[in-house]
């Protein structure tokens, strides 16, 4: 081997790798681009998750018109509509009966005590992570069918 090509595969071996300065930008693009998606992945999941909530909600109301069909008054027990008394929902839509893992607490809230048991009104009640949904809230829905938010920054319209 001649000086000359000596010098040349030295000059070589100290050009393989990356500068400093490439690493930063890298490094600046990769947190700019988390910066971006991870916002939108989790406004994502929240979204989803609400739809799994306004799903229980409509299956429980579809069992409280059978429930009604049948014994021409509807019920304030979870029990009477083959659910447990404590009725949560993961981010599957499968029913817990812990808190633990749940997104969402289905409840059937007291009727008026005036009314008899001619109305309902289901509520799903965000839990662990749902609870930083600020938008959505609690939904609910009645025997009319009405449809409504609360503690939510935006309407029940953007919500259901």
């Amino acid at each position: 081997m001649t000086e000359h090509s000596r010098n040349w595969s030295m000059r070589n071996r100290n050009n393989i790798g990356f500068t400093l300065i490439e690493l930063m930008i890298v490094v600046a693009v990769m947190a700019i681009i988390v910066a971006v998606a991870l916002p939108n992945y989790r406004e994502y999941v929240l979204k989803s998750n609400r739809a799994v909530a306004k799903g229980a909600l409509l299956e429980l109301a579809s069992r409280q018109e059978q429930y009604f069909l049948n014994n021409r008054s509807y019920t304030n027990a979870l029990t009477d509509l083959g659910l447990t008394t404590n009725y949560y929902v993961d981010a599957e839509g499968q029913p817990l009966t812990s808190a633990t893992g749940s997104i969402y607490r289905i409840t059937i809230d007291e009727p008026d005590t005036n009314a008899g048991e001619t109305e309902y009104t289901l509520s799903a009640t965000p839990q662990n992570g749902q609870m930083d949904d600020g938008k959505c809230g609690t939904f609910s829905i009645d025997e009319q069918g009405a449809k409504a938010v609360s503690d939510a920054s935006k309407d029940a319209s953007y919500c259901w």
